[in-house]
This record gives structure tokens, sequence and C-alpha cells, in this order.
């Protein structure tokens, strides 16, 4: 096989279980694959505070976060692609002007997880908020909509040129971040970093937001329970999140 050195995961849908964990099987794959000189990435959606706590025993030597607005290499921050303090403030302001004071919104940046629902969203590591008195940086702000237009009315608050934004597939959800705080940005800043190139790294997703990280690296690999929009674009399919997919992949791969 070409010279994979690099694996970089997806965490929803891909490296975990659909209950938020990794199997010890996932995880012995992964430090015996690093053992060998292999290094091992997470690339993800949520904010670093969030997945990190989510790793339980697990030691990434990349972390790319918050969709690619944050990476830590081996410890270092090697990118960091944000909204201003002004920009966050403003989007916030459009949300509730557009989608009314009980719209739902979450806002996530270096230092934690922020969001106004009084539900359980399913996530142990966020900070309720009404968002009243937010002064901070964001990387990423995400909507409880799917309806594109309101998504497009928000993001013209700051110029729609300057937002990259999708939707999830799991979720009623949209996200919204800078143009360049995205996972394929943020692998390009990596392989720099590494003196890597990008052939030489293989990726695994299942949503939209892992397309660009799919197409940009070595090998794109689609989960099994991938989206068609994700199969559509990857090089190969490794078996479902269910099924430790990935792990059963390098276990495959670099003889492990």
């Amino acid at each position: 096989m070409e010279n994979i050195s690099l694996i970089l995961s997806d965490l929803d849908g891909t490296l975990f279980h659909d209950d938020k964990s990794i199997s010890d099987y996932t995880k012995q794959v992964i430090a015996a694959a690093q053992k060998k000189g292999i290094l091992f990435g997470i690339s993800t959606s949520r904010a670093l505070i969030n997945a990190s706590r989510y790793l339980n025993g697990l030691t990434p030597d990349v972390m790319i976060t918050n969709g690619g607005g944050l990476v830590y290499c081996k410890e270092e921050k090697i990118y960091s692609c944000e909204f201003t303090k002004e920009e966050a403030r403003t989007l916030i302001d459009a949300a509730f002007k557009f989608g009314g004071k009980d719209f739902i919104i979450s806002v996530d940046n270096e230092n934690g997880l922020y969001c106004n629902s009084k539900e359980d969203l399913g996530d142990r590591y966020w900070t309720p908020t009404d968002f009243s008195d937010f002064n901070e940086p964001a990387m990423k702000m995400c909507v409880e909509t799917l309806d594109k237009k309101l998504v497009e009315k928000i993001a013209s608050s700051i110029g729609i040129d300057k937002i990259d934004f999708l939707p999830f597939s799991d979720i009623p959800w949209y996200k919204m971040s800078k143009k360049n705080a995205t996972k394929e940005k943020a692998i390009e800043k990596l392989s720099q970093h590494l003196n890597l190139p990008v052939e030489n790294i293989a990726a695994f997703g299942d949503d939209f937001s892992d397309i660009g990280m799919l197409k940009i690296c070595g090998r794109g690999i689609a989960m099994e329970n991938a989206i068609d929009e994700v199969k559509s674009i990857a090089d190969g399919i490794c078996p479902s999140n269910e099924d430790d997919g990935v792990a059963r992949w390098m276990e495959n791969q670099f003889e492990l």
C-alpha cells in the first residue's frame, strides 16, 4: 500500500460507538500503530474541551477540533482560525433577531462549549448561558435549524463570503465557522508543519463536514454508516462505527 504515516479520524459516527465510547479493541490497535511509528489524530467538529474528555486513555498525536478551527500537534498549537469577539457577538445577535428570542444556538472556542438549550443535548461538557453577556472569540457557532435561508441571513450579518456553513446529517442543526476553519484547511496546515505530504495521510469520516477532509487526503475512507454523499467521494469503505471500522482497517493495512 502507499506510504500512509498518519491516520486522521472523525469522532461521532466514526471512531465513537453510538454511545460515544471508544472500544478497548480500537484503543489497542491505535496504540500498536503508534508504537510502529504511525501517527494517529482526531479530526472532529467537537470543541477541544469537549472532545478531549471523551478519549478515556486514548492519546492522539494530533487534535483537529472545533471543525478545523484549532489544531494541536504533539501538544503544540499550530493553527487557530476564529471569529473575533465582535464577529461572534454580531452573529449571536443576528441569530436571535432572525430566529427569535428562544432560538437555540451553541458557540465554541478554545475555552469551552456554550449553549442556551434547557434540554439535554446528549453532550456532557457544555456550559449553559443565555449569551446576553457573551464576549469572547468563537471558532464555531451552531444553530438548531435546517432552514438554509435562515442560516444565510445570519451569516450575512458579517458577510456570507466569510463563512463556511454546513448541516449535520444526524441532528437538525447547521454549523457556521470562519471560511478557513475547516478540516481540509487544518490538514493543509498540519501537512506543512510535519513536512508530510497529504498523500501520506488516510482520513475516516461519515458526515458532510468530512467530505473535504476525505478528498484532500491520500486515502479517504467512508464508514459503512456514512451518508451517501461521503461514500460517493471516498476511496474505500470500512465497517461501521459500531463494528470498530477504523481499527479494523488499520489492523489489516498495517498488519498489527
